[in-house]
Parts: C-alpha cells; sequence; structure tokens
C-alpha cells in the first residue's frame, strides 16, 4: 500500500479573549463616591474608573499641611532670629576693635609717659589694665562669632532638613488622595466593575478587570480523546463568518 503523511483534524468551538486582562486593585480604602464608567465602556489610560472618599485621609492632610505651615513659620523665624544675633555680634565686635585700638594708643602713650616720669605708675597701670582687657574682650566675641557661626548653620541645616521631610511626607499624603481615583493603567475595555455607589472598598480589593483589546486568543475545551495529542505549538486555524481565515498556534495547554 501506498504510505504518506496522516493528517488528523478535529473542530472545535472556541471563545475569544483577550489575550491580556488587568485585574484593577484599590491602594486607598474608601466609600464609592462615583462610578465614573459602565462594564463594557472603552477607556483611555488614565481614565478614572471609580472615585473613592476618605475623610480621615482628608484630615490627616489638612493636619499635615497645618504642621507643614507652622514648621515653615518656625524656620522663617529662627533664621530672622540668627541673623539679627549674627548682625549684633557683628556690631559688638566692631564697638570691641575700636575700644582696643583707643586702648592701645593710649597705653603706648602712657607708657611713654610714663618712662619720661610726667605720668603717675597709677594712671600707666590703670590704661594698661585696661588696653589688656580691651584685648581680651575682643578675642573672647571673635571665638564667639566663629562657634555662633557653626551652631547657626547646624541649627538651619537642621530645620532645613526636618522641612523637607515634611514637603516629602506631603508628597506621598497628597499622591495617596490622589490614588482614591481609580484609574486604567491601559487602554482597553472595562470587562467586569465590582464597585457600588456608597461600598466601602478596602485597600487591595479587586474592583475591575480591564481587557487589553490590542490582541486576542481563542480558548477551548478539547475532548479528551484528543489531549494526548494536543501540545504547545501545534497549528490551528480559524474562520470568520465572513471569511477570513486565521494562521493560530497553540500557546498553552
Amino acid at each position: 500500500s501506498d504510505l504518506g503523511p496522516f493528517k488528523d483534524y478535529i473542530r472545535i468551538n472556541a471563545q475569544v479573549q483577550p489575550m491580556t486582562t488587568i485585574h484593577l486593585s484599590t491602594t486607598e480604602g474608601g466609600v464609592v463616591e462615583m462610578r465614573n464608567v459602565e462594564e463594557g465602556a472603552v477607556v483611555r489610560k488614565g481614565d478614572v474608573i471609580v472615585t473613592l472618599s476618605n475623610l480621615s485621609l482628608r484630615v490627616s492632610i489638612l493636619r499635615s499641611e497645618a504642621e507643614l505651615a507652622e514648621k515653615e513659620n518656625i524656620l522663617r523665624d529662627t533664621k530672622l532670629k540668627l541673623e539679627q544675633d549674627k548682625l549684633d555680634l557683628q556690631q559688638q565686635r566692631l564697638d570691641a576693635e575700636v575700644k582696643f585700638r583707643q586702648d592701645k594708643r593710649k597705653f603706648e602713650q602712657y607708657e611713654k609717659l610714663f618712662e619720661e616720669r610726667l605720668i603717675s605708675k597709677e594712671e600707666y597701670l590703670q590704661a594698661k589694665e585696661a588696653y589688656s582687657l580691651a584685648e581680651l574682650r575682643l578675642e573672647v566675641l571673635i571665638n564667639r562669632q566663629r562657634q555662633d557661626s557653626l551652631q547657626r548653620e547646624v541649627q538651619i541645616e537642621q530645620l532645613e532638613n526636618s522641612l523637607d521631610n515634611m514637603l516629602e511626607n506631603m508628597v506621598l499624603v497628597r499622591q495617596q488622595l490622589e490614588n482614591l481615583s481609580v484609574k486604567s493603567p491601559i487602554d482597553g475595555q472595562v470587562g467586569r466593575l465590582d464597585a457600588e455607589l456608597g461600598q466601602w472598598i478596602s485597600a487591595g480589593t479587586k474592583i475591575a478587570q480591564i481587557n487589553d483589546l490590542t490582541d486576542f486568543k481563542l480558548q477551548a475545551q478539547v475532548d479528551e480523546h484528543y489531549i494526548d495529542k494536543v501540545q504547545t505549538g501545534l497549528s490551528a486555524s480559524y474562520e470568520e463568518t465572513g471569511g477570513t481565515k486565521y494562521s493560530l498556534l497553540v500557546k498553552k495547554v
């Protein structure tokens, strides 16, 4: 007898399904305030599917905003005070430098006069003590100015870091508020929507199914008689009612 390839075909009914389906979950809990679309609606990436409301979250945001405003006022007032202290210290140093130069000149004059015996020793000693005191006071102010400058920088840096942390926290808190608007992550079609007005939905709850309409697959049940013959990579074909034919490949068993 003649030998040749044996081709075995089976005809099955299949269901057309999107290749990719995304299950949409909430990241924040809240009460369903609005269903912005209905099942079957075609949506674009970023379209709001469901809007939630969360009173405690809004109160938390208001509290954080008030704390941020208070922190900003404290930082501003502290900077003004530190700047005023800096100017006062500069003025004290200028006064001390002037006094030092005056007492130094007086001491040098009295020293010559004392050597020439034109003034008493007491007058000479008073001038010397005044000069020494002015020099010591100037050194103290210079050291204080240096230390205050370092402390001022550290204090302002700490306040600014604290303010930056609060600003970052505000961004996160406002993002939580933004997350109350549950949006579609892709262009597609709403296949299922489980969210009723007034319903409380916890964070992490799956509320919708978004089907990607850019690519599709066929899903079918195969009789167990043929199950051993069906494997990944097997070819198949599909014909639409209008006569258009498509070549298929078994992707998953």
